[in-house]
């Protein structure tokens, strides 16, 4: 059950950090597996489109509740050279929308709509989504290569560790090099981005693609980039980023919306070839048809690792005043005198 509700916990923080992105847009948000059927209204007032609204007919496409993740779900009965999305302005004029970036929902964990402005998200899409390391020679190109399965803590520690790498890379003009059954495909593939069908090209493709990074299968592929760095994910944990801090929030907000746009929901194997598990359990188990708008709290109590944890504990009490266990027993009475003045129980 602590995995389960680590999931949920994972979810939240997703969400709240969507919500810190507050930026505008010139585009429609584009992806490379799923289109569904919904209206859009292009709000920037510098867009040549301003006003225009998208639509499409109801069974345009495929329905979302299709679960594959690594191949595209375009509805098979209908052509995309039969049926095209057009878009009209206010004058009357229309744009066949056909020839230019499919479109994507606004982003939604679990069936909950995630509490960030779609043309946010547009726009920082589009602004990261380029990968021009990618375009150049591997002889020109530095590599920052994650291998191995040794890690600095656990998931959660490892998840900063993977977004650290892609920030390290972009502060440092490298491209980030994950070797097949390395620590991170197994951390991303146990909880977003299952392999369906076995269709392991297809994963890494979008993988690339997606967080413009390169996989390898042997560490010979590597020589031929002008240089290797590796870095122990410690320091990737404790790694600062470059720049200014509003640009690395909107950066990693970008890896993590990618992320959780694909998350696991039961279906599909990871790399270890083992099924997933559906990360919305706990929410179908506790609300059923309800989640989609039940308001509710997640705690996540751990030991910090015994005698270490309550170390840290007697330090910080000294400090501070606190008392020096009630936040490693977790009891209701603790939990709930935190969340009632918060109006959260």
């Amino acid at each position: 059950m602590g995995g389960r509700w680590l999931l949920s916990i994972l979810i939240g923080v997703s969400l709240s950090l969507i919500l810190t992105l507050q930026l505008r847009t010139e585009d429609v948000l584009h992806s490379n597996y799923r289109f569904d059927p919904w209206v859009a209204v292009l709000e920037s007032q510098q867009h040549r489109m301003l006003g225009w609204k998208v639509s499409y007919s109801d069974d345009f496409f495929q329905p979302p509740d299709d679960p594959r993740t690594v191949e595209e779900k375009v509805d098979t009965t209908t052509s995309l050279s039969t049926v095209r999305p057009i878009v009209t302005s206010d004058t009357g004029t229309t744009t066949d929308l056909s020839t230019t970036r499919p479109l994507i929902r606004p982003m939604e964990v679990c069936g909950r709509r995630a509490p960030m402005p779609h043309h946010m998200d547009v726009h920082i899409k589009r602004k990261y989504e380029e990968c021009p390391l990618l375009e150049q020679p591997p002889g020109h190109t530095t590599l920052l290569l994650l291998e191995g399965v040794e890690t600095f803590g656990r998931m959660g520690n490892n998840l900063i560790e993977f977004l650290h790498s892609l920030q390290y890379a972009k502060d440092h003009d490298a491209v980030v090099g994950i070797m097949m059954g390395s620590w991170p495909v197994h951390l991303i593939t146990d909880m977003w981005l299952a392999v369906y069908d076995g269709d392991i090209a297809g994963w890494r493709k979008f993988m690339e693609q997606s967080f413009c990074i390169r996989t390898f299968d042997n560490p010979e592929e590597t020589k031929q980039y002008k240089k290797v760095i590796r870095m122990e994910s410690r320091d990737l944990f404790m790694y600062t980023q470059e720049g200014p801090f509003n640009q690395y929030v909107q950066y990693q907000g970008k890896i993590l919306r990618t992320l959780f746009r694909w998350y696991n929901n039961g279906i599909g194997l990871n790399m270890r070839k083992n099924p997933v598990k559906d990360m919305c359990s706990v929410l179908k188990a506790i609300f059923s048809n309800e989640r989609h708008s039940a308001v509710y709290s997640v705690v996540h109590s751990r030991s910090l690792e015994g005698e270490p944890g309550l170390k840290l504990m007697r330090r910080i009490a000294k400090n501070v005043g606190c008392d020096p266990v009630a936040a490693l027993d977790m009891t209701p009475e603790y939990v709930k005198a935190i969340l009632e003045p918060l109006g959260m129980l």
